[in-house]
């Protein structure tokens, strides 16, 4: 995400106010900031799972995660950059997510395809991905591409964490293998809800640990200064 800040209006309503010796932004003139409304998105459907959005919800949801072009001041490592390109991530994460659940329910398989593929760039190794993956791909009749999918997860799994798929996972497979079309669907279903309830979970579990290696810097820093005047002092 780059932060970009568009402007407009009329002749003359420039988004910066420039001087010699200051820079202000100008706040009669027509801007919006696409991060205010990439979170804005986020926190309008958080707690809502992705196969009980409006369609008004998931049109937000769609703008939104087309203003993510790229990761938040990519090449920056300052502390505070890191924790906002993470939080930032996440939540891109999180809206692709429920875009798939809305994709599966609404049998918009295409679409959800493109939010999976795109969730999988950022983490080869998401085994719900590849699951609503199979799911869209059985249900628009691509039986051989859904198993292949779970070849590719299977793979994925082992090399990035050496872990074999979960029992969910095996099972969705199983009732595809089997041609198991009534079996497969309300499996799909049911991992759409368990994995929103998993992913609200780890992504707290993710913010907290953010915080802690912020706090743990800190303290080292801290800790380091009062050394060094303590040895001057000496």
């Amino acid at each position: 995400m780059h932060s970009a800040l568009e402007g407009g209006g009329s002749v003359g309503q420039q988004v910066l106010l420039v001087e010699h010796d200051w820079v202000q932004l100008n706040l009669h003139s027509e801007w919006w900031l696409d991060v205010t409304v990439f979170e804005r998105a986020f926190t309008d459907t958080q707690g809502v799972p992705g196969k009980q959005l409006d369609r008004d919800s998931a049109q937000m949801l769609k703008q939104a995660v087309e203003l993510y072009k790229g990761d938040l001041l990519d090449g920056w490592y300052q502390d505070w950059c890191l924790f906002e390109r993470e939080r930032l991530q996440n939540m891109y994460l999180s809206m692709l997510d429920k875009l798939m659940c809305y994709s599966l329910e609404h049998h918009e398989y295409e679409a959800g395809w493109s939010y999976g593929s795109a969730i999988l760039r950022y983490d080869r190794s998401s085994e719900r991905t590849y699951r609503k993956l199979m799911m869209m791909k059985y249900a628009a009749g691509d039986r051989t591409g859904a198993l292949r999918l779970y070849e590719r997860c299977v793979n994925a799994l082992d090399e990035e964490l050496a872990v074999k798929p979960e029992k969910r996972t095996r099972a969705v497979y199983e009732h595809i293998r089997t041609d198991g079309s009534d079996q497969a669907a309300v499996a799909g279903q049911r991992t759409c809800a368990q994995d929103s309830s998993l992913q609200a979970v780890l992504a707290r579990l993710k913010r907290l640990q953010l915080v802690l290696t912020a706090v743990q810097k800190r303290v080292q820093r801290y800790s380091g200064r009062r050394a060094a005047s303590q040895d001057t002092e000496v």
